[in-house]
Order: structure tokens, then sequence, then C-alpha cells
């Protein structure tokens, strides 16, 4: 043991300042004398190992131990992802297997040999294919026998559920099954989400090929938010690798779906923004070229979900505006999110340009004028795009006229504004919208697979219009969604019959009654309560 001055300190120094051999204030979680440099601080080592589960079993075998203190990587807090994963460069272009036969091959492995994954197999020899390298040096779980129900569930999801939540034709490839699948079997937690969902919307499909208690549903979501809790806590203790941001991701993204699946409405909204942080580190990385199809995936379907709820209300606005811009600008990304959600990039960015403003307005960061300056020009952008001209998924001409439809959606928004109550249905601006979003529909077949993205922009005319053959129209429309795609939209329903029933017996003596009115953190409360209760 080292003598006086230089006896060994419990608290070690970070790992900035362990490599240039200097002394370490050792403030927690970041050394003030890196900041005071201007370095990114390293981090300490950890002092106890970290289990993501607590069904987790602590090894036994001194041997297991030491290979998982030898796996443990201590990323530093760079904006780039962790070198575990291999940049999109480095990725060999041989592994070109369809997406049916990549998700064959990982539910093959999930279903018939009856357990999750083995510890000794290779990740890609299951997971084959260029957009979802994930790879874990470790198994951080138990295995668990999947149950002749779970297995259920799966094929399900993979054959079933996953149709209905994006627009799969021949030039384009189910996301889900490409990314979500893949992570199922890598990650527990994950696991636990896809098999909730399913579960969920078996009970509440007519189309359910038996019938799930939602008990089940109930208990998979809870082992799912377990999961993302122990990745969140890991994550301010040494960071996550780049596959493991991937299952948080995930994870949220299919506990959004549970809860719209069950609700109309999402309870997570906390969590959707509590990932805020990590959707900023995956645009960076994304501008670095570390980023896979399957993070960029994620990135875009989360960002959609944030700017989604911003148009019932500026505040909730969260994501940057790095994350939208990332997505206009990856390909990968704009790939994906155009054909999980059937509006194009360009206008997703620029509607969010909109709602970010309308947030700074509210908090008086920007001045009314500058406020109308950007309502102006966006209002300009959107009527004079040149939908033609854009680049879709595949030839199909129903891009375009979803196209269409969500240019008129982003309009009805974006007219209401600085003063949503002083338009009314009857204003020539808003009854040409409406009609366009009508029409766009008119011309997508109800059994068409683009046809139930026609939902947001429906919604929207439905609400903003007077007429009663028009919202008769919008009915019919929405409810063979609801019937295709086993999804019964509560919430949206309830709004939407609030603000008719308004409006035909003026309640409220106001120009316009706003549907953002009836889309209130009360309502979210009630339907939340409503829902325990109901469990």
């Amino acid at each position: 043991m080292a003598r006086g001055s230089k006896a060994v300190r419990k608290d070690p120094a970070c790992g900035t300042c362990r490599k240039k051999c200097r002394k370490c204030d050792r403030t927690r979680p970041t050394c003030n004398r890196c900041k005071s440099k201007g370095l990114q601080c390293e981090g300490y080592p950890p002092r106890f190992q970290f289990c993501e589960s607590p069904s987790t079993a602590i090894a036994s075998n001194g041997s297991k131990v030491q290979q998982r203190d030898e796996n443990i990587s201590h990323p530093s807090r760079k904006p780039g992802r962790s070198q575990g994963r291999s940049s999109p460069s480095a990725q060999s272009p041989q592994t070109s297997i369809s997406t049916d036969s990549r998700s064959a091959q990982v539910l093959h492995h999930l279903v018939h040999q009856g357990t999750s994954p083995d510890a000794s197999t290779s990740p890609h020899q299951i997971s084959v294919g260029q957009p979802s390298p994930v790879s874990f040096t470790e198994r951080h779980f138990e295995k668990e026998p999947l149950t002749a129900l779970n297995r259920n569930l799966l094929i399900y999801f993979d054959e079933k559920l996953s149709q209905h939540l994006t627009i799969v034709v021949n030039e384009t490839q189910n996301p889900f099954r490409l990314h979500v699948l893949p992570l199922a079997h890598q990650h527990v937690g994950v696991l636990h989400a896809v098999l909730g969902l399913a579960a969920c919307h078996m009970t509440l499909s007519p189309y359910g090929v038996e019938q799930v208690d939602m008990a089940t549903a109930l208990q998979h979501r809870v082992a799912a938010l377990n999961a993302l809790s122990s990745l969140l806590i890991k994550e301010e203790i040494y960071g996550l690798a780049a596959a493991e941001e991937d299952a948080v991701l995930a994870i949220i993204l299919l506990l959004v779906l549970h809860d719209i699946c069950e609700m109309g409405i999402s309870a997570h909204a906390v969590h959707l923004t509590g990932v805020s942080f990590l959707c900023d580190r995956v645009a960076v990385a994304s501008s670095l070229g570390q980023t896979s199809s399957a993070s960029m995936f994620f990135l875009s379907a989360l960002a959609w979900l944030d700017v989604l709820r911003g148009f019932s209300g500026a505040e909730k606005l969260t994501y940057s505006e790095a994350v939208r811009l990332c997505v206009v600008a990856d390909p990968k990304a704009r790939s994906s999110f155009h054909t999980l959600v059937g509006c194009p990039p360009a206008v997703f960015h620029r509607i969010g340009e909109v709602i970010a403003a309308a947030k700074c307005h509210q908090a008086k960061s920007i001045s009314l004028n500058d406020f109308e300056q950007v309502l102006q020009d966006a209002e300009v952008f959107f009527r004079n795009i040149r939908l033609e001209e854009l680049d879709y998924p595949s030839p199909d001409a129903e891009w375009r006229d979803l196209a269409d439809a969500y240019r008129h959606a982003c309009l009805l928004r974006v007219i209401r504004w600085p003063d949503t109550f002083s338009i009314p249905c009857e204003s020539d601006k808003v009854k040409v919208s409406v009609s366009a979003i009508l029409d766009a529909s008119s011309r997508i077949p109800m059994s068409s697979p683009f046809h139930k993205r026609l939902l947001f922009p429906l919604f929207l005319a439905a609400v903003d219009t007077s007429t009663g053959h028009q919202m008769h129209y919008a009915t019919l429309c929405i409810q063979q969604i609801k019937r295709s795609t086993g999804f019964e939209h509560a919430a949206m329903t309830e709004v939407l019959e609030k603000v008719w029933e308004a409006r035909a017996n003026h309640i409220r003596a106001w120009p316009n009654i706003p549907w953002m009115e009836f889309v209130s953190t009360f309502d979210v409360i009630k339907n939340d309560r409503r829902n325990t209760e109901a469990q």
C-alpha cells in the first residue's frame, strides 16, 4: 500500500483524467475539471454490477462474473453511438435477404425453438440482413419458455397486426417485421412489449384468432415497463450500447401503440418525452453515419408521434428541430417515415417548424408579428408545394393522394393560428381544405392499404366541417378504417362527438369550436382513471 499523501483513494478519478495523468476533482456524474477544459468526461468505473431485469439471476460461477466484467463497456458521453455497431459503410453488402424470409427466420427461432434465443447463438445467424444489425455481447435476461399463447401472439403480430401499422405494397418493406421482430429476439423488454400489444389488439379486434384475457396484455406491458426502467437506470450509470438504445426506442413506440390500441390516447406521453435526449443523440449520430435503419425507423416514428400531439397543443412538442431535420435529411429515416405515416417528410418537417414556433410564441420567446410571418410562409409552402416532384417509396398513385390529404390537414392547423376561435368552419379557406381531404379519400379505395393512413386527415376534415354530407362521408371512412385495422380510436370518436354536439347546440358562443379544447390533460387523466378502474 502506498504511504503518506499517495495513499490509494476509494473513489477513482474519471476516465479522461486518468488517461491524461492529471488530478481529478471527482465530481459526479461528470468531472468539473473536464468541463473547465472543454473536454468530454468519460465518467467513472462502476462500483457494482447492474442487472437489467429484477428476475435476472446473479451469476454464481466466478468465470462468468469475470466475463461479465470484461464485457461491460463504459462509453463516453459523446454524441455518437457506441462502437458496438459498425457504421453502414462497414457492413457487408452481401446480406440482401427479403423482409419475409428475414421475419420467417426470426419467428422460426422464437416460436419453434420454444425458448428465448440461446446466449451462445450468434445474432447474425438469426437476424440476418443489413437493416437491423443488433448484437448484444451479453444476455441480460434469463431464458423464458414461450407458451403456446405467446407463440400465437408472435405469429399474430407478424402476420396480421404488423400489416395494420404501416403501408405495405409490392415495393416497400414492413419495418415492424424488419426491425421490431429481430429486437424482440434480442431483448426481453421488446419481446414483452410486442406480446402486450398483440394481446391487446387480439382482445379488442373482431379479427382476433382467439380471445385473450386483457390481463395477459397488462402483464406483458408491466414487464416491458420494468425492462424499460432498468435500461434507463443503466443509461444514467453506465450508458447504453447502440442495440440497447434501439431497444429503449422500440419499447417506447410499442407502449404508445398499445395505449392507442386500448384507449385511443397514449398514457405514456411522459415516456415519449423522457427519451427526447436519446432521440437527440441518435440524430447527431446520424449526421456522423453511425446509425442503422432500425434506429432511424424508431426515431422517425417517435418524431411523428411528438408532432402529432403538437397538433392538439404546441406546448406538448418536445423533440428538437435536429430530430425532425434528421427525418428529412437521412435517406433511411425518410423512407421508413413515409412508409409508416404516409405523409411526405418535407410536409412533416414544415408543420413541425410551425408547431415549434407556436410553442415559442406561447412562451413569449417570439413576438406575434414573427409568429404570423412563420404562419404566412408555411401557408405559402403548403399551397405551392409540387407534390408530383416529391420522392415516394413506390410508383403507386395513392402516395400523391395521401400527400395531398396531409398537405391540407396541415393547412387546416396553420390557418387556425394564432387565434383558434376566430375562423369559423364556413370560411372559404377551411372549406377548400376540407373538400380536398375528402376528395383525396374518394380517390383511394377503402380496400387499399393506403386508405388506413387517411385517418388523421379525415379526423381534421370531420371536426372542421359543419356540412352534413361531409360529416357523414368522413364518418363512413373513419368507421371503415376502424374495422379494417381493429383499432377503435375511442378518444378520437369522443372528441368528434363533443365538437359536433357543441357546434350543433351552440353551447359556446364562439365563431369556431376548436377541437383542441376537448383534448386536454383532464381528458387524459379521466381516460387513465377509467382504464385503471376497468382493470
